[in-house]
């Protein structure tokens, strides 16, 4: 009896263990200035992975907004990262860039990130990533400044 627990207790450890694993996600991504970048790079950072058009309005004011959350809370392991999901707006991206002052990794969202969040629908859409590299949190649509430091409050501190 004891024996048959133990062997339990172990698969179901052996079943967890691979499940947390899963959990995990890694992909690859390039910037609009040409460096690679994996997801993976960033582990023991809070990752915020915004997916964006360059046709909705309120993606262009969160850019901003996201911009200001990377000025501020960077120091305190906080990386930002935007994907443009319209490849169509992809000449225009040079320009978003610029025009928003953004100093974070910002370039085309390519298969791999499409396969990532297959749940992605509606932009903006963005996905947060603890310390570890788990997907803690998705939030979908406009945030402002102050609705994304509560957002990330658990996760990292913002001045």
């Amino acid at each position: 009896m004891k024996k048959t627990f133990i062997l339990f207790s172990l698969i179901l450890l052996i079943l967890f263990s691979l499940t947390y694993a899963q959990s995990r996600v890694d992909f690859s991504f390039q910037t609009i200035d040409g460096k690679v970048y994996k997801l993976s790079n960033f582990n023991g950072k809070v990752v915020l992975i915004n997916l964006f058009a360059s046709y909705c309005p309120p993606c262009m004011i969160e850019l901003k907004v996201l911009q200001k959350l990377h000025e501020t809370c960077s120091v305190n392991g906080l990386q930002v990262v935007s994907l443009m999901v319209d490849l169509d707006g992809a000449p225009l991206l040079p320009r978003i860039i610029k025009s928003r002052n953004l100093t974070y990794p910002v370039g085309l969202a390519n298969k791999a990130v499409f396969e990532t969040f297959r749940d992605f629908s509606t932009t903006p859409t963005t996905y947060v990533f603890d310390q570890r590299g788990n997907l803690a949190n998705k939030v979908v649509g406009y945030q402002s400044f102050e609705d994304w430091k509560k957002t990330l409050s658990s996760l990292v501190k913002c001045n």
